[in-house]
């Protein structure tokens, strides 16, 4: 029976690493002041719209209620925290940090055509300011460092670079949001050919090509002060500077790279943005950045900014730079094995109980199987001891080490 293009159902390894990884990063947002919210899977169309540019809202999915509603379901949840921020939580003192672990759906995310996926984020709501813009920056860091990955790199970047040079531009806004969505989508061939027919002054074009290659510290933004003149584009420049500073107060300039090609496809950015790379996939694992005024369209003005970790796309990446650490994390497993005699099985229940208490993994077998139909199966799934439990021992047991076959009788108290 096949399912819906762009699902998948997951299997229990894969569970299993998602839910580890899941765990090493709620414990740093945790360990950050962040705490859990979850909003609803689908909302209406109208809602998680407001936030989203015009290719994102090609890429939702959407249908109709019965009493004639259009839904849709979530395309990224940054939308719906900031309507709970404004209408349910907006009298809280400020800042909130909320952080968030759960699915989204878009059409095509560009990566295997998923149409489901898992992102694990945080929004900082409330603050306007430059250390707020680099605390996220600094999370998004040490939790991929968390995660296991060795080799990334966040690059920072400002909207208002970009929406600068096109207020400063005397063309059509269908020809802007042209260059944007070629920007957005990489092609720069395609950029090429849209300002070939655009009306523009030559250097207004080379510099718009030139600017997905300025990337790199800070001598990217010396190299650019000297060309740009508009104030919000001057501005920008200068906000990038800050951050990019206080991020080497933390101590996370190796991470950090100045990406001044950076557009994001969400109508909500106001400020700082940035995005996460590594050296395994051909796009981010990581984005975010400001934006002060996505509150105000649910009712109260507050200023915020966030990030989303892409997990299946942090998965890939861990396993392209052969990480195994995931696996680690589980616990020792089980199997206990008992002669078919009543007595036995009641001991095998204490045995049992008592190593669950312990925080180890414990299976039971209940197939009646002889013990080499046990050892084959314990094999296959990677258990470490099998423990065969008799009325012969009092207060002893047999331990088998399932790949050597090695034997002992351990005390068992």
């Amino acid at each position: 029976m096949n399912i819906p293009k762009g699902l998948n159902d997951l299997l229990p390894g894969e569970v299993l690493k998602r839910r580890l990884l899941e765990n090493r990063i709620s414990k740093i947002f945790t360990q950050w002041g962040y705490q859990e919210i979850i909003t609803p899977t689908f909302e209406f169309y109208e809602t998680l719209a407001k936030g989203a540019g015009s290719m994102m809202k090609k890429e939702m999915i959407k249908f109709f209620d019965r009493e004639g509603n259009i839904i849709a379901f979530r395309p990224e949840m940054t939308t719906s925290i900031a309507r709970v921020a404004s209408t349910k939580i907006q009298l809280e003192p400020k800042p909130s940090r909320l952080y968030y672990i759960g699915n989204v759906f878009r059409y095509d995310d560009k990566v295997g055509n998923q149409r489901e996926f898992c992102q694990a984020g945080v929004e900082l709501i409330g603050v306007n300011s430059k250390e707020a813009d680099a605390e996220v920056i600094a999370l998004a860091v040490e939790s991929l460092k968390n995660s296991g990955l060795r080799k990334f790199i966040i690059d920072i970047g400002h909207i208002n670079l970009f929406n600068g040079i096109m207020q400063s531009i005397k063309i059509e806004e269908k020809r802007k949001q042209e260059i944007k969505e070629a920007i957005l989508n990489k092609n720069f061939v395609l950029l090429e050919k849209i300002l070939s027919f655009s009306d523009m002054k030559d250097e207004e074009k080379e510099f718009i090509l030139k600017m997905p290659t300025l990337r790199g510290k800070e001598e990217v933004l010396e190299e650019v002060e000297k060309i740009i003149n508009n104030k919000l584009s001057v501005s920008a420049l200068k906000e990038i500077k800050e951050v990019y500073h206080l991020l080497g107060d933390y101590g996370l300039e190796e991470y950090i790279l100045i990406d001044l090609g950076i557009i994001r496809d969400f109508d909500y950015y106001t400020g700082i943005i940035f995005e996460g790379y590594t050296d395994y996939l051909g796009f981010p694992v990581c984005g975010g950045g400001r934006y002060d005024n996505l509150c105000s369209k649910f009712g109260e003005n507050i200023p915020s900014t966030g990030f989303a970790i892409g997990l299946e796309r942090l998965i890939m990446a861990l396993e392209r730079e052969d990480i195994n650490s995931l696996n680690l994390e589980r616990p020792e497993q089980y199997l206990l094995y008992y002669q078919n005699k009543e007595d036995n099985f009641k001991k095998a229940l204490v045995v049992a109980k008592d190593l669950r208490k312990k925080g180890l993994i414990v299976e039971l077998e209940v197939g009646k199987r002889k013990f080499a139909e046990v050892l084959k199966y314990a094999h296959s799934k990677g258990i470490k001891y099998i423990l065969i439990v008799d009325d012969n021992r009092l207060n002893k047991i047999k331990r088998v080490e399932v790949v050597s076959g090695k034997e002992e009788i351990i005390n068992y108290e």
